[in-house]
C-alpha cells in the first residue's frame, strides 16, 4: 500500500514527462484528487469495523473457562427396562400336547407273532420338567435376555455420549465459524473497497494488470471462504449458539497421572464380566439333564387284533460331551481379558499425546494474543495524528489488515483447541457432563432396596444419606424413624428422597404384635401413624421366629402372621399405601401362601452359614408360592469380604430365577461398595 505523499511523487513524475500533453496532466490531476478521497473513505471504513472489534473483545473480556451445558441428551432408565412378565406366565406349567402315528409296511419275521403292529397312533401329554422348554429353562433364559440387555445398555450409553459428544462440537464449531464469517465479512468490505481503489488506479496508470489481478485475486479468495462457512453453518445455528465460549478463558486439562485409568476400562470390564457370565450359563443349562414326563393314550393296530390303552413314561437325556464352541468362546474371553491389561497402557499414551498436542495449540494462541494486544497499540498509534497534513492511512490500513488476520487465526485456532479439549475429556473420562450417562453403566446394583435403622439415621445427616443411596442405586428404602422422631429431619430427607426418586417406607420392626392374637390393634395404631407422617408404605419386620416357645407352637404364630399381614394389606389397601414384609427362610408354607393371595411382596432374610444353593433348596417352596414377583432375596452385606464378592452371590441367585434383590441394611453398606 503507497502512501499518498508517493502517489503525489510519482503523479509529478508522470507531469514531467507529459509537460507537452496538457491535457493529460489536468485529467491526471483530478483522478489524484477522486483517489485521495476514496482511499480517506477505506481509512474511514477500516477503522469503524477495528473499533468495534475491539469495542466487542473489552465488553467480553474477563469471562471464565466456559463451562459446556449438557446437550439434552439423557438415558432413560425406562428405555432400557426388560418387560415386564405376568406372574401368571412366570407361574405357568409347561405342557405339550404331543401326537405320534406310525405304520410299518411289513411286519418281517414276526408275521406269525402278535408283538408286532401294522399302525400305532398315541397322544396325550409331555410335561417338561427339566432341560429346553421347561419352568427352569425358562429362567436361565430370563437370566441370559438380562445380562444381554445389561450388554446392550453399555452400547446404547456409549452412543449416548457420542451423540453429546458430538452435539458440544456442532456447537464449538457453529460459534467460531459464525465469528470467523465475521471477521471475514469485515475484512472483505475492506478488501473490496482497496479492489476498486486499486481498479481506478489501474485505470489512470498508477498500477499494472498484475496488481489490479493480486488485489482481485485477494478479494476472491477471503470470499470464498466466507460462502463456504455460510454454507456450512446450519441455518438453526445462526445466531443460537452460546457467544460466551469465544472470549473465555482457555481452560486446562486434568494431567494424565490425576486420570484413573482403571475407570476408562471399566465398561469393557464389565462387558467382558458380563460375557463370561453368559458363557457359564449358557454351559450350565447345556449341561442340564432334560426330564419330560409322558401320559399318553395308545392305539395299536395288530396282526390278530387292535388295542388300545393308555401309559405313562419319562424320557431322560443327559449331554456329556462339550461343545467346541463353547471351547473357543472360552478361548476367546480369555484373549480378550489379557488385552485389558494392555489397554491402560494405551489410554495413558494416546492421551499424553493429546495433552502434548493441546498445550502446543495453547501455546500458539497464546502467541498470537500477544501479537493481538501488539497490533492494538500499533493501531492507536498510527491513528494518532490523523489530523495532521503529513498523515497517511496507508500505514493504518496494513496494519488493520494484520490484526483481521491475526483474529481469524485466533478464531480457527481456538475451534481447534476446543474440540482437542472436548476429545481429551471425552476419551479420559472427565467430561463431568456426561457423567450421568456414564452412571448409566454401573448398574451392578442397580433399582435395589435396603433398610435404615434409627441408629444410623440419627447418626448421619440426610445428605450423605442419600448420597449413599444413589452410590447403591437405592430406589426404595424402610426407615425406621424410632419411638421419638426427630419429625423435622424426617420431613427433610422424604423430601431429598423424592427428588431422587427413591420411595420411602416406614420400618416397623416391633415382635410383640405377634404375641397375642389381637396384635393388629396395636399395629393399626403405628400404620396410621406412619400415614400421618407422609409415608408412602410401611414394612413389617415382625420376627416370631424369636421367641423361646416358637418351635413348639409354629402353627399358632403362623396364623398369627397371617392375621397381621391379611389385615395390614387390608388397611393399607384402602388408605393407598404400600406393604412389604420381612420373612425368614424357613417361612411356614401357609404363611407364604397368605402372602401370595393378598400379593403381598415378602422379603426372604436370605443370612446365614449355609451356601448359596442350600439357601435357594431351602427356600424352593416358598419362592414356588410367592412367585419372582412377589418376592425379594436380601443379602447381609456383612456375609460378604468385598463388592466383588457380593455381585458374584448377586449373579448365582439370578442365575436361578431370582428377580428381585435387596441388602440389609444401609449402615453395612456404608464404604463397602468402591
Amino acid at each position: 500500500m503507497q502512501k499518498v505523499l508517493q502517489i503525489l511523487l510519482v503523479m509529478n513524475v508522470v507531469i514531467f514527462f507529459n509537460a507537452q500533453n496538457r491535457q493529460t496532466v489536468q485529467m491526471n490531476s483530478k483522478s489524484l484528487s477522486t483517489l485521495t478521497v476514496e482511499y480517506n473513505k477505506i481509512y474511514e471504513s477500516a477503522k469503524e469495523i477495528i473499533s468495534n472489534l475491539l469495542t466487542d473483545n473489552k465488553n467480553t473480556a474477563g469471562l471464565e473457562t466456559y463451562d459446556f451445558a449438557s446437550a439434552n441428551v439423557s438415558l432413560n432408565k425406562n428405555e432400557f427396562a426388560s418387560s415386564i412378565r405376568t406372574t401368571e406366565e412366570k407361574k405357568k406349567i409347561h405342557l405339550n400336547w404331543v401326537s405320534e402315528m406310525s405304520y410299518n409296511f411289513s411286519p418281517g419275521f414276526g408275521d406269525d407273532e402278535n408283538i408286532f403292529y401294522r399302525a400305532r397312533v398315541s397322544s396325550g401329554i409331555d410335561w417338561l420338567a427339566l432341560g429346553e422348554g421347561s419352568l427352569r429353562s425358562q429362567r436361565i433364559q430370563n437370566s441370559l435376555n438380562e445380562k444381554l440387555k445389561n450388554i446392550d445398555l453399555l452400547d446404547k450409553v456409549k452412543y449416548k455420549r457420542e451423540i453429546d459428544y458430538r452435539a458440544k462440537i456442532d456447537h464449538v464449531r457453529a460459534a467460531f465459524d459464525e465469528k470467523k464469517i465475521s471477521l471475514l465479512s469485515d475484512y472483505e468490505r475492506i478488501l473490496k473497497l482497496l479492489n476498486d481503489f486499486t481498479a481506478n488506479q489501474n485505470k489512470i496508470g498508477l498500477k499494472n494488470s498484475a496488481e489490479l489481478a493480486e488485489a482481485k485475486y485477494r478479494l476472491e479468495k477471503i470470499s470464498i471462504e466466507k460462502k463456504s462457512l455460510e454454507s456450512l453453518l446450519k441455518t438453526s445455528d445462526r445466531g443460537t449458539v452460546s457467544k460466551d465460549i469465544l472470549y473465555a478463558e482457555i481452560p486446562d486439562l486434568i494431567p494424565v497421572e490425576n486420570i484413573n485409568l482403571n475407570a476408562l476400562i471399566k465398561d469393557k470390564e464389565t462387558a467382558l464380566k458380563m460375557q463370561k457370565e453368559i458363557s457359564d450359563i449358557k454351559q450350565k443349562r447345556d449341561k442340564q439333564l432334560d426330564l419330560r414326563f409322558k401320559f399318553r393314550y395308545n392305539y395299536y393296530s395288530a396282526m390278530s387284533r387292535d388295542r388300545n390303552f393308555a401309559s405313562v413314561g419319562a424320557t431322560i437325556n443327559l449331554p456329556i460331551s462339550r461343545s467346541k464352541s463353547d471351547i473357543e468362546n472360552e478361548s476367546d474371553l480369555k484373549l480378550k481379558e489379557n488385552s485389558l491389561r494392555d489397554m491402560q497402557m494405551i489410554y495413558r499414551n494416546n492421551l499424553s499425546n493429546m495433552f502434548r498436542e493441546y498445550y502446543l495449540l495453547k501455546s500458539e494462541i497464546e502467541i498470537l494474543q500477544s501479537e493481538s494486544t501488539y497490533l492494538e497499540s500499533e493501531l492507536k498509534t498510527k491513528s494518532s495524528n490523523e489530523k495532521s497534513n503529513t498523515f497517511s492511512p496507508a500505514g493504518y490500513l496494513d496494519t488493520a489488515e494484520k490484526f483481521l488476520n491475526n483474529q481469524i487465526q485466533i478464531c480457527e485456532k481456538k475451534s481447534d483447541l476446543y474440540e482437542k479439549y472436548l476429545d481429551y475429556r471425552m476419551i479420559s473420562g472427565t467430561d463431568y457432563n456426561t457423567q450421568a450417562l456414564q452412571s448409566a453403566t454401573n448398574d451392578d446394583n442397580a433399582g435395589n432396596e435396603t433398610y435404615i435403622w434409627s441408629s444410623f439415621f440419627t447418626n448421619y445427616s440426610n445428605t450423605y444419606i442419600i448420597n449413599l443411596m444413589n452410590h447403591w442405586h437405592i430406589n426404595k428404602i424402610f426407615l425406621s424413624v424410632g419411638k421419638t422422631p426427630d419429625m423435622p429431619k424426617v420431613v427433610d430427607f422424604m423430601t431429598k428422597a423424592a427428588e431422587n426418586n427413591i420411595v420411602v417406607y416406614r420400618l416397623i420392626g416391633e415382635n410383640s404384635y405377634a404375641k397375642t392374637d389381637d396384635g393388629f390393634t396395636d399395629l393399626q395404631l403405628v400404620l396410621q401413624e406412619a400415614k400421618n407422617q407422609g409415608f408412602a408404605g410401611v414394612h413389617l419386620d415382625i420376627e416370631p421366629h424369636t421367641f423361646d416357645d416358637y418351635k413348639a407352637n409354629v402353627d399358632l404364630y403362623a396364623q398369627r402372621l397371617i392375621n397381621l399381614f391379611t389385615n395390614s394389606k387390608t388397611w393399607c389397601d384402602q388408605n393407598n399405601m404400600g406393604l412389604g414384609v420381612s420373612v425368614p427362610m424357613h417361612l411356614p408354607s401357609e404363611v407364604a401362601t397368605a402372602l401370595s393371595n393378598n400379593n403381598t411382596k415378602a422379603y426372604i432374610m436370605a443370612y446365614d452359614v449355609l451356601s448359596l444353593d442350600k439357601k435357594l433348596n431351602k427356600t424352593s417352596v416358598i419362592r414356588d408360592i410367592l412367585g419372582p414377583d412377589y418376592y425379594v432375596w436380601v443379602f447381609r452385606i456383612n456375609d460378604f469380604q468385598n463388592f466383588s464378592n457380593l455381585l458374584d452371590a448377586e449373579a448365582t441367585v439370578q442365575t436361578a430365577g431370582v428377580a428381585q434383590i435387596g441388602y440389609y441394611d444401609l449402615s453395612q453398606m456404608n464404604n463397602f461398595k468402591p
